[in-house]
C-alpha cells in the first residue's frame, strides 16, 4: 500500500490470465441455472416427443468376405507400384454401397411398388412410372439412405446391414445386394481380362512397328553424322561461353545499380534531397536554400508582401532554388547517362553470349540426338518384353471365365429380424439429457463469456488494479429475506401497518418484527417511486444487512488511509445510474453514527437528488454560494440524523464545471474540512461529465461505485485511466447490486440472531 496525494492508495497491477478452478466455473453455472434448466428440459422434451412417435425399424446384417486376387494389368516391373499402397479394399466397400448396385437390387426387387418406399397409392393420381429417371434417383437415395456398409477391424469381413420397417424387406435387400455384389465383381474380373488381352494385342504390334522405325533411323543417322569427330571435346567454345556468362552477369548487375541510382534521382527537386546523395555542392546548396525559406516564411508572416527586406529575401529564395534545380538535373543527367552507358555495354555482352552459345548447342546437338535415339529403342524393347509375357498370362485368365471363379463369398446371410432396431427409447433419453445438459452449461458459458460487466471484486482488481472497499447486496421491497435479513430487536411485536403494506404478502419472515422505525422508511421509497430503493437503509434499518454492508466499507475506506487520513471524500461512478448518490448517503450516515461530525455537499450540479433523500429543500445551496454573496451559514442544512449535515446542490447552474474548478470551491473544501470530521461529495458520473474528474483534483482521495452485472470492463478502465491521468487519489471501488449465494445469506440470518 502506498499513500500520497499524487500517488494512488494502492499499487495494484492488473491481472491478466488468471487460473479459473472448478469452483469458479460451478459458481457461473449456478448463477445461470435457470438457463441451464430451462434448455435441459426443453431438449429432453423435445427427444421425448420424437422417440415415442417413431415407428420401429427392423434392420438385417449380412457378412461377406472378399480376398485380395492380383492385378493382370498392374506391371510392377515398368511402373514400379509402391508395396505399401492399398486402395483394392475401399474400392470395394464403394462399389458395394454405389448407385448402379442399388438400382440393380431396386428392379430385381420391383422396390418401385413397395408402398414402403413409393407410400400408399392414392385415388386420382397418376401411376408412378418406373423409367422416369428423377424417380428412380430419388428410390436410389432412398435406398442408399437405409444401406450400411461397415468393415470388421483387421479382418477381410464386411457387414452389409439394411433397415426398413417391414422386417422380410430387409432381409431380401440384403440378400440381393451381396448376391448381385458378387455378379458384379465376376463380370467386372472377366470383362478386364478380355479388354486387357485385346489391349496387349494391339500395343505390341504398335510396338514392334514403332523399334523398326527408329532402328532404321538411327542407321541413317550413322552414315550422315560423323559420330568420332563428335566425341572429341571443343574446351575453347565452352571455356570462352563461361567467361562470357560471368562478364554478363556482372554487367547486368552494374546496369541494376545504375538503373536503382537514376529512377531514385529522376524525381528530385529542391523541396526534396535524399540524404544519401553526397555531393556536396548539392547540400551546400540545400542548406542555403533551406535557410532562405525559412527566413522568408518567418517575415511573410510579419511584414507585408511589398516590404523590401522581404522582396529581398525572395529574390535571393528564388535564385537559390533556380541554382539547386540546376545542379541537381545535372546531377539526374549524369546518372543517366552512367545507366545508358551500363545499358548498352549489358546488351553487347548478352549478344556475344548468345552466339557463342549457340555455336556449343550446334557442337553437341548431334551427339544429344544420337544417344537419344539409343536409349529410346532400348527402352521399347524393354516394354515389348513385358508386354508379350503378359498376353499370355491374360489368354489363360480369360478362359476361366466359364468356372465363374470370385473372391467374394457370402459367410453370413440375412436373416429376418424379430426385434426393432430403432428408435432405442432408452438411449435416445439419455442422450436428450445429455444432449440438453451440455446445451444447457455451453450456452451459460456462453452468456458468461458475452457478459462484459463487472461482478465480483476479482473483476475490479483485474480490470481497473483497485481494492474493492465493500460490496453491497441486491435490494428489492418484494421477497426482501432473499436481499438480507432484519434484526429483531423487539419479539413479539408486529409489524406497523405501513410496512406490511408496503412488503405485501411476500414479505420477509422477519419484516413484521422491524421496529417502528420502517415507517419513514417505506414513505421514503414510495416518494422516490422506486420500488427497489435503499435509501438512508442505515437510518432505518441499522442492523439489516445492507446496514452492515455500508459499515463495512465505512471500515475498509477508515482502514485504508489510517497512515494518511482522508477528510475529504468524494464519490462518483463511471456511468449514471450506479448508485453513488445513495451509497454517498447511507456512507455518510454510518460515519454520524459512529460520532463524527459529517457534511454531504452534493455536487452533482446537473441531476441533483441528495435534498430528497434528507428532505430538504433545493432553494439556496452550494451553486447559490458559489456564485452569490452568501455565507456558508446559510447553505449548511441539519438532517434528522445527529452529527450528519447537508450542503444541497440548489439551483442547476449552465456552468457547473467552472464553479466546482473555481478558487471559491478550493476555499469552501479546506473550511469544511477543517469545521467536519468527514466531508462527503455527490459527484456527477465522470465518464460523461468532467465535473468529477475537475473536483476530485481537490479532494484527499476519490471513490468509485460500480453497479454489478452492468457496469461494463471498459468503463471501469476508462474510469481509472482518467483518474490515473489526472493524478486524482483513489480510495477504491464499492460494488453496488450484487446478488449474493443463498448459503451467505443464511449464514447471515443464522449467525444475526442467533441467541
Amino acid at each position: 500500500m502506498k499513500n500520497g496525494t499524487e500517488i494512488q492508495l494502492a499499487d495494484y497491477e492488473v491481472a491478466e490470465g488468471q487460473e479459473i478452478n472448478l469452483r469458479e466455473y460451478w459458481d457461473r453455472i449456478w448463477q445461470r441455472r435457470k438457463t441451464v434448466l430451462a434448455v435441459t428440459l426443453g431438449v429432453f422434451i423435445l427427444g421425448a416427443f420424437w422417440t415415442f412417435i417413431q415407428k420401429p425399424v427392423y434392420t438385417a446384417k449380412s457378412q461377406l468376405l472378399i480376398e485380395k486376387e492380383p492385378n493382370i494389368l498392374s506391371f510392377d516391373q515398368v511402373l514400379q507400384i509402391d508395396a505399401m499402397r492399398d486402395d483394392f479394399y475401399q474400392t470395394q466397400y464403394k462399389l458395394l454401397s454405389g448407385r448402379g448396385l442399388a438400382d440393380s437390387v431396386i428392379e430385381r426387387l420391383k422396390l418401385y411398388e413397395n408402398p414402403e418406399f413409393v407410400g400408399k397409392p392414392k385415388a386420382g393420381k397418376k401411376p408412378i412410372d418406373p423409367t422416369d429417371n428423377v424417380f428412380r434417383e430419388g428410390l436410389v437415395d432412398n435406398f442408399l439412405g437405409r444401406l450400411s456398409v461397415r468393415p470388421v477391424r483387421l479382418t477381410r469381413l464386411v457387414d452389409v446391414a439394411f433397415s426398413a420397417r417391414d422386417p422380410k424387406l430387409a432381409a431380401d435387400c440384403v440378400n440381393d445386394l451381396a448376391m448381385a455384389f458378387v455378379d458384379l465383381n465376376i463380370n467386372m474380373k472377366y470383362a478386364a481380362t478380355e479388354q486387357a488381352t485385346t489391349f496387349l494385342s494391339e500395343q505390341i504390334k504398335t510396338l514392334q512397328t514403332e523399334i523398326q522405325q527408329k532402328q532404321n533411323e538411327l542407321q541413317g543417322f550413322e552414315a550422315e553424322a560423323n559420330i568420332v569427330a563428335l566425341s572429341d571435346t571443343e574446351t575453347t567454345v565452352i571455356d570462352r561461353l563461361g567467361q562470357l556468362n560471368k562478364a554478363l552477369t556482372e554487367a547486368q548487375i552494374e546496369r541494376s545499380q545504375k538503373e536503382a541510382t537514376w529512377n531514385g534521382l529522376r524525381n528530385v527537386g529542391p523541396d526534396y534531397i535524399p540524404e544519401a546523395i553526397d555531393n556536396l555542392l548539392i547540400q551546400k546548396l540545400r542548406e542555403e536554400y533551406v535557410r532562405l525559406k525559412r527566413e522568408y516564411q518567418k517575415m511573410e508572416g510579419r511584414f507585408q508582401p511589398d516590404y523590401p527586406e522581404l522582396q529581398r529575401t525572395k529574390i535571393e529564395l528564388e535564385s537559390a532554388r533556380k541554382s539547386l534545380d540546376d545542379e541537381t538535373q545535372n546531377l539526374v543527367k549524369g546518372a543517366y547517362s552512367e545507366y545508358q552507358t551500363a545499358l548498352k555495354n549489358e546488351k553487347s555482352l548478352e549478344a556475344e553470349f548468345n552466339g557463342q552459345k549457340s555455336a556449343a548447342f550446334q557442337m553437341n546437338s548431334s551427339a544429344v540426338l544420337y544417344n537419344g535415339l539409343k536409349v529410346e529403342i532400348q527402352n521399347k524393347k524393354t516394354l515389348l518384353d513385358s508386354l508379350l509375357r503378359r498376353e499370355s498370362e491374360t489368354g489363360v485368365e480369360a478362359r476361366l471365365k466359364g468356372l465363374r471363379t470370385s473372391n467374394i463369398r457370402v459367410v453370413d446371410r440375412a436373416r429376418v429380424p424379430v426385434r426393432p432396431s430403432s428408435p432405442n427409447k432408452r438411449r435416445n433419453l439419455i442422450l436428450a439429457l445429455i444432449l440438453g445438459l451440455g446445451g444447457g452449461v455451453a450456452l451459460a458459458f456462453l452468456f458468461d463469456v458475452l457478459d462484459n460487466s463487472v461482478k465480483t471484486s476479482e473483476d475490479v482488481e483485474r480490470y481497473a488494479g483497485l481494492p474493492t472497499l465493500g460490496v453491497v447486496p441486491k435490494f428489492s421491497l418484494e421477497g426482501t429475506n432473499k436481499a438480507y435479513s432484519y434484526a429483531r430487536k423487539l419479539k413479539g411485536r408486529r409489524e406497523p401497518p405501513q410496512l406490511e403494506a408496503a412488503a405485501g404478502a411476500d414479505g420477509p419472515p422477519g419484516a413484521s418484527e422491524a421496529t417502528a422505525q420502517s415507517a419513514p422508511f417505506v414513505a421514503t421509497v414510495e416518494k422516490a417511486g422506486s420500488p427497489g430503493s435503499i435509501e438512508l437503509v442505515t437510518h432505518y434499518f441499522p442492523n439489516s444487512r445492507l446496514a452492515e454492508s455500508y459499515r463495512s466499507i465505512r471500515t475498509a475506506l477508515l482502514l485504508s488511509s489510517a497512515d494518511n487520513p482522508v477528510k475529504t471524500i468524494a464519490v462518483t461512478s463511471a456511468m449514471p445510474g450506479e448508485g453513488k448518490s445513495v451509497s454517498v448517503a447511507n456512507l455518510a450516515v454510518t460515519l454520524a453514527q459512529s460520532g463524527k461530525t459529517v457534511l454531504v455537499v452534493d455536487a452533482d450540479l446537473r441531476r441533483p437528488r441528495q435534498h430528497r433523500m434528507f428532505k430538504v429543500k433545493n432553494t439556496f445551496g452550494l451553486t447559490t454560494y458559489l456564485t452569490d454573496s452568501v455565507e456558508i451559514k446559510d447553505v449548511i442544512k441539519s438532517t434528522e440524523i445527529p452529527n450528519l449535515f447537508l450542503v444541497n446542490a440548489g439551483p442547476i447552474p449552465p456552468n457547473p464545471a467552472e464553479l466546482l474548478g473555481s478558487d471559491k470551491m478550493s476555499r469552501f473544501i479546506r473550511m469544511m474540512s477543517d469545521e467536519s470530521d468527514y466531508v462527503l461529495f455527490d459527484l456527477p458520473p465522470m465518464l460523461e461529465i468532467s465535473d468529477a474528474l475537475v473536483l476530485g483534483a481537490k479532494v484527499d482521495g476519490m471513490v468509485l461505485v460500480v453497479w454489478g452485472d452492468r457496469t461494463s470492463r471498459e468503463a471501469l478502465k476508462k474510469a481509472r485511466e482518467k483518474l490515473d491521468m489526472l493524478k486524482v487519489r483513489t480510495l477504491g471501488v464499492i460494488i453496488n447490486n450484487v446478488t449474493l449465494p443463498p448459503n451467505a445469506s443464511q449464514y447471515y440470518r443464522d449467525y444475526y440472531h442467533r441467541t
